[in-house]
């Protein structure tokens, strides 16, 4: 274990002026050297980038120039408000936009989707480097895109995990106290840009926690910690103070927002600590997901599911469904993008799949 720690600032930590001072607070206070923070795009960035995306595939040229002059005022209203928006940042910000209109419109879509979306994630770390160092801090600025490998699989990439270790311990030997990087977005084997799966930003805390062998990654949101259900939904849920991995794990894929499925696995490998804690209130205990025996306090976890479809697969002849039928079933389903949550086979009978629903 190295003396690294992450902290992972999502979207509505960093959506506005007084959010961004909040980060920059809660790392003067809370941080300890060698940090690395982890960001994702500011606010609604992403889904204002797609906006932009779609504008350009339908040619409508207005609009994509009003979606990203919009996005481009976002950006520079928040360095201004933090005082940070000097000629060097400036410069920075407008090469990421000018990046945009510079997308290959011949080029396929996923490969030009990939490269318009992670500016957002570009631009939020520019401007939060920028104020952290403003604040005093001896901060540096990483581009994820140098260190996490991935193959070519655009939107939702597969991470070569070797190479990102060793390209990231390069990158970081002589670490600043405070590194700044993106979440969600890495580098294909011929150096385009790839993104690892809308919500991923979560997972490439993890990965870079896994191959720093940090001690800790703190996930800062706006709730208490993990609850045992949704209280918008279920009467009498409460904050789980201790997860065990693999509890944890199952709770992300069936359904627990407030962790990515993904992220889980490469944090129980290297045996780092995950902490959600809450940026509203950075002195509240949050919860801990780590080597624990047993869910503390041991109580029931409820999940609600909308919007799912259940969908019966059988054969047209006498045969029964075998594990060819099987693995043919799955591979449609992980071609589309489909997530699987629960099946029922009885040999002779139907495949019943269902909460059949689609992971960007």
């Amino acid at each position: 274990m190295s003396n690294w720690s992450i902290f992972k600032f999502g979207g509505a930590s960093v959506k506005d002026p007084e959010a961004l001072r909040n980060a920059v607070r809660l790392v003067r206070e809370y941080g300890t050297s060698p940090l690395l923070v982890v960001v994702s795009a500011m606010g609604k960035t992403t889904n204002a980038l797609e906006r932009f995306i779609q504008a350009r595939e339908l040619g409508d040229t207005a609009a994509a120039a009003t979606e990203l002059g919009a996005i481009k005022s976002f950006h520079d209203g928040m360095a201004e408000a933090l005082g940070v928006l000097d000629a060097e940042l400036r410069g920075q910000l407008d090469a990421l936009w000018a990046a945009a209109e510079r997308v290959d419109s011949a080029q396929a879509y996923n490969p030009r989707y990939d490269a318009v979306v992670s500016l957002g994630e570009l631009a939020s770390s520019r401007i939060l480097a920028a104020a952290l160092g403003a604040d005093g801090q001896h901060t540096a600025w990483l581009d994820a895109r140098s260190v996490v490998r991935t193959d070519a699989v655009y939107r939702r990439a597969t991470v070569d995990w070797a190479e990102t270790a060793a390209c990231t311990q390069r990158a970081l030997a002589v670490p600043a106290d405070v590194t700044v990087t993106q979440g969600f977005i890495g580098s294909a084997p011929d150096g385009s840009t790839t993104t690892l799966g809308r919500e991923g930003s979560d997972y490439s805390a993890a990965i870079f926690a896994n191959v720093l062998k940090a001690s800790s990654l703190s996930i800062w949101k706006d709730v208490p910690g993990m609850l045992s259900g949704d209280p918008k939904v279920f009467k009498g849920v409460v904050r789980l103070e201790q997860v065990p991995y693999r509890e944890a794990i199952e709770l992300a894929f069936y359904g627990a927002s407030i962790i990515h499925p993904k992220t889980i696995q490469p944090l129980e490998q290297g045996g780092t600590i995950l902490r959600i804690r809450s940026f509203v209130d950075p002195e509240a205990a949050g919860t801990e997901v780590g080597p624990f025996a047993a869910l503390t306090p041991e109580v029931p976890c409820w999940m609600r599911h909308e919007n799912q479809v259940l969908i019966e697969v059988s054969s047209r002849d006498l045969s029964f469904l075998s594990e060819g039928h099987l693995s043919e079933v799955y591979r449609i389903f992980a071609e589309e993008g489909l997530l699987v949550r629960l099946e029922e086979h009885h040999p002779g009978q139907a495949l019943q799949i269902g909460r059949a629903s689609r992971r960007e």
